[in-house]
């Protein structure tokens, strides 16, 4: 490249010296051509074309290569078209389509391809003849492609590829279109492409959208690695790589690829954007602000600006709230400076830490709660904090031990029992857990535990039990929204609809940020044929969860009770892109594409669930 260079600017001296030597500005064009400085090579050869005036000798074709390179597709064609009235060959037919394309006149191109096509089947098969008409139906697949007319396209690659099967492009194309109709052999072809061409970087890129929509990120960022390895300045594989470890939860690995596609192009909003979504996975809240100013400063579009603004509030939102928690933790340190065995204050700093809701405080939480034990391990209040510290983290066994410890010290907490109850539910251990459950309500009957143990009985099948439960939970506490909730939830299995919808409004009645409370209402007064009632209650969730994929879903089963199919797809649209491998949303896509008459669109997202659905039972 450096050599490349130093020969520009020797050309560039001798064409100062002799500005008509015509050869020097065609030699300096190949020059910026191989080092892909694409507008300064058209204009050098745009030069050409102005200069030449008989000084030499060009031939037809290449004239009218010149004008296509000049974007001057008119009188390309125009002199195209006068070649193949005395040279009817498929080469000729071929320029004359590619230059068609180029003017993106994408019909006269499909039929000049065909027409050098009919010309091949009449000529001899040669093996110059043979590769011409597989180059020939690669474009007529692009030029498919480029319509949308994806079968088509798929057909055409395959018919390039038994013609010419080391055509590597035509393998890498046909897999794109095996994706676009969700045939799930695109990997194939994809692996086709590398072992012809080990540096078609495009090829890898595609794996790596293949493998990631199957979750498995670890095979797609090492499929990542060697386009970077072929291609160190793309900037699409760095954003890959980027969001792929963001996805593993490798949220600091994620930043340095996201930084370096960022520094490559600082126009890449993608890039911004998920940096930002990474920063406040870590908690660097000020610098994930900083990143979503910028994606609002570029043309990011839409759905991308919408998500940022809804981000960017829900920041501010933690910030006021850890400002809050900050100001608690300050309380607490300054009562230990006081006093270092003052025990309530590490666990008041520890809960405040919690609070926090991120990894790293968590963690500080953890060394305040042992902290406390350590001053005094009979101390019940910390055991039971550590206990729930440590099921926050998953450590459900090191749970379940601080708080078998905590029931050895004092037989009588409840509040040990109910954190030992809980944890023996996350472990499968349902038996276990309605014993402990049934030792804290023996203790100390609260509503909260009544609705624990009605929760328990559902994971049980013992749904009048729990039923029994919820009824308690009422009548010891009438305000109890979660009992309420949960009853709700019984009704509606048991399809006594009416009952269902009454306790969740009472749910929400005792607490209205109950967004379950509402959807589920939403579904009920759909089922009741009350629209206007879960019209509401839909566009209530819809803008408190903008994220959930489920209230898409329900509000297009919404739609299609109202025939409203547009509608529902919208839904179903957005449902996908927020959880794209959901078999249920693409059947019920499926239906309602049907309804609108799209049958090709329906039977791929037919046959797109049918995958998934076969899939998760391989799996």
């Amino acid at each position: 490249m450096h050599k490349l260079k130093r020969a520009v600017r020797e050309l560039s001296c001798a064409i100062h010296l002799q500005p008509d030597g015509i050869q020097l500005y065609i030699i300096r064009g190949q020059y910026l051509l191989m080092m892909k400085c694409y507008d300064l090579a058209k204009f050098t050869i745009y030069q050409v074309a102005e200069m030449n005036k008989g000084l030499i000798e060009l031939s037809p074709v290449q004239q009218a290569l010149i004008y296509s390179f000049c974007e001057n597709h008119d009188k390309a064609i125009q002199v195209l078209d006068g070649i193949t009235l005395n040279l009817p060959e498929i080469t000729v037919y071929t320029l004359v389509a590619k230059a068609q394309m180029k003017a993106k006149r994408n019909k006269e191109a499909v039929r000049m391809f065909k027409k050098a096509l009919d010309v091949f089947s009449l000529s001899d098969k040669g093996p110059n003849a043979v590769a011409a008409a597989a180059n020939c139906l690669y474009n007529l697949g692009l030029c498919y492609m480029e319509e949308g007319n994806f079968q088509m396209a798929f057909d055409s690659f395959t018919k390039a590829v038994k013609a010419n099967p080391d055509f590597a492009e035509s393998f890498y194309q046909r897999g794109l279109c095996k994706i676009k109709l969700h045939q799930e052999s695109s990997i194939l072809d994809f692996n086709r492409a590398i072992t012809l061409n080990p540096k078609h970087y495009q090829a890898y890129l595609s794996r790596v959208v293949f493998f990631g929509s199957k979750g498995r990120y670890s095979k797609a960022i090492l499929n990542c690695n060697e386009a970077i390895k072929i291609y160190p300045q793309s900037v699409r594989a760095h954003v890959y790589r980027g969001v792929l470890k963001y996805y593993s939860k490798t949220y600091k690995l994620a930043i340095i690829d996201l930084t370096t596609a960022i520094n490559m192009d600082k126009n890449s909003y993608i890039a911004f954007y998920n940096r930002a979504l990474c920063y406040t996975k870590i908690n660097e809240l000020q610098m994930a602000l900083r990143d979503y100013g910028i994606v609002l400063l570029l043309d990011a579009g839409e759905t991308v600006t919408l998500n940022t603004f809804i981000n960017r509030g829900l920041i501010y939102v933690e910030l006021e709230q850890n400002k809050e928690f900050e100001e608690a933790v300050d309380f607490f340190t300054w009562a230990l400076k006081i006093n270092p065995s003052f025990l309530d204050a590490y666990i008041g700093r520890g809960n405040s830490y919690m609070e926090y809701g991120h990894e790293e405080a968590t963690k500080q939480a953890q060394k305040d709660f042992v902290k406390a034990l350590h001053f005094n391990p009979t101390y019940t209040k910390a055991r039971i904090s550590l206990g729930y510290n440590l099921q926050a983290q998953g450590k459900f066994q090191k749970a379940w031990n601080h708080f078998t410890i905590g029931i050895e010290i004092d037989p009588k907490s409840y509040l040990s029992y109910e954190g030992r109850a809980i944890v023996c539910l996350q472990m499968g251990d349902n038996f276990a857990a309605i014993q402990d459950i049934n030792a804290a309500i023996k203790i100390n009957t609260t509503a909260e535990f009544l609705t624990n143990r009605g929760v328990i009985h559902e994971f049980l099948g013992q749904r009048q039990n729990a039923m029994r439960d919820y009824q308690a939970a009422i009548s010891l506490d009438p305000t109890c929204s979660l009992a309420y909730f949960n009853a709700g939830n019984v009704y509606f299995h048991h399809r006594q609809f009416s009952q269902a919808r009454d306790y969740f409004s009472k749910a929400l009645k005792f607490d209205p940020e109950n967004e379950c409370a509402t959807m589920n209402r939403a579904i009920v007064n759909t089922i009741l044929k009350k629209y206007k009632e879960a019209r509401e209650d839909f566009a209530y969730v819809v803008e408190s969860c903008p994220f959930w994929a489920a209230v898409y879903f329900n509000r297009a089963h919404f739609y299609c009770c109202l025939k409203q199919y547009e509608l529902a797809e919208e839904d179903l649209n957005k449902a996908l892109s927020l959880k794209p491998n959901d078999s249920l949303a693409y059947n019920l896509r499926a239906e309602v594409r049907g309804k609108i008459g799209v049958i090709g669109e329906a039977m791929a997202d037919y046959n797109q669930a049918l995958d998934l659905q076969e899939y998760a039972s391989v799996v």
